[in-house]
């Protein structure tokens, strides 16, 4: 298979101008741009600015994935909007940076070492997309999700060795959790948004993984409903008059910095602080995690058998409606039918089989099979499944 590569940008604030979108165009003779979206493609060869200029120069969002894998996701905010101490707490590595600069703060997700998964998958960044709404808000979970990536590369995924004897061991090499660097599970982890849940499909955050770490996360906390027009009152004249002037000038992310700011200004009047999250370290989480994939395949499994008796239960109870609907299809006398007729038979005597009536369905097989046997190409689809009986 050829290399394939994939980057693509998105505007949310403001669409590009036409003269940004034609310094656009000019990036790569692989482009196809909008005033709101760019996608450059790769079979062959490579982009050759740096994406995360781009990003700063022009758009809000940015994704970019391989057929290799190494996936980097990046989202470009107004100065300000999201705390300079947003990454506190976790241990991110290089895989996860917020950088600040005077006018826009880029946050990155960069996964180099992130094997792509072994079935394709396509990516697009309008499912992701929502995350940089989300954050400027104030929801963490996407952070979250890319802590348990993060850790989940780092301890090497889910590696396994054999022992002396053969038998699966797995690998503990892991390091071990640093308290001081393990971040609360934020609440409501336990209902990703679809952004989120995107996310985690990107970052290849197995579903028993989240679920074990919804697990010790709380309910959102209903705090008390933002007296906006009470704080607007605790400003001074000099500070609405400059949020009105950066209001007419469409300054975006302003209603984020300004709703921050009241609340700082209402803090311990109207606002209720929610409570701190549990802190549960990685290996625990992924102790549990095997434990709910076990599970769930046990689950699975005993699904299935109870599917797999109930039909062959059905079967046995309506054998005479099989047996009709094989004479049937056998003697419409095609390829079609005769594949029919094969199957149906296979299921009456698994049924037969699974309820200990086999040499009553020999007995009616026999009976069944002169009016065939001189079809080859019948008989022979019988053979091959096993099927035997006393020629006439």
């Amino acid at each position: 298979m050829s290399e394939y590569q994939r980057y693509e940008f998105m505007t949310v604030d403001r669409p590009l101008t036409k003269t940004e979108l034609d310094a656009v165009n000019r990036l790569s003779s692989h482009i196809e741009a909008t005033s709101t979206q760019a996608i450059i493609e790769y079979h062959w060869g490579d982009f050759k600015h740096n994406p995360i200029k781009v990003l700063r120069n022009y758009f809000d969002g940015f994704l970019y994935w391989a057929n290799w894998g190494s996936p980097q996701l990046a989202f470009r905010f107004p100065h300000g909007v999201l705390p300079s101490d947003l990454l506190d707490g976790y241990d991110f590595g290089d895989e996860v940076t917020f950088t600040e600069y005077d006018k826009y703060d880029v946050l990155a997700l960069e996964f180099g070492e992130l094997e792509a998964p072994d079935e394709w998958t396509d990516y697009d960044l309008g499912s992701l997309i929502a995350i940089r709404e989300e954050l400027m808000a104030g929801d963490i979970r996407a952070l979250y999700v890319a802590w348990l990536a993060s850790q989940r590369c780092e301890s090497g995924y889910s590696y396994r060795y054999e022992n002396e004897d053969g038998e699966d061991e797995d690998d503990n090499t892991q390091k071990e959790d640093d308290e001081s660097v393990i971040p609360p599970v934020p609440p409501a982890f336990g209902s990703l948004t679809a952004a989120q849940q995107a996310l985690a499909e990107l970052l290849q955050v197995p579903e028993a993984l989240l679920a074990a770490a919804a697990r010790h996360s709380g309910k959102a906390v209903e705090t008390a409903k933002d007296d906006v027009a009470e704080w607007v009152k605790l400003l001074s004249p000099e500070q609405r008059d400059e949020y009105l002037v950066r209001l007419a000038h469409h300054e975006p992310g302003l209603s984020y910095l300004l709703v921050r700011e009241l609340r700082k200004l209402g803090q311990g009047k109207t606002e209720t602080k929610p409570p701190t999250g549990e802190r549960v370290p990685y290996a625990v989480l992924q102790a549990e995690s095997k434990e709910l994939a076990a599970q769930w395949e046990r689950e699975l499994r005993e699904q299935e058998e109870a599917a797999r008796l109930k039909r062959l239960q059905e079967i046995h109870d309506h054998q005479e409606s099989y047996w009709q609907q094989a004479d049937k299809a056998a003697a419409r006398k095609t390829s079609s039918g005769y594949d029919e007729a094969t199957k149906l038979l296979v299921d009456l005597r698994t049924a037969a089989t699974e309820f200990h009536k086999v040499q009553e369905f020999q007995a009616r097989f026999q009976d069944w099979i002169p009016a065939y046997e001189r079809s080859q190409a019948f008989t022979r689809r019988l053979h091959e499944q096993k099927f035997t009986w006393n020629r006439s």
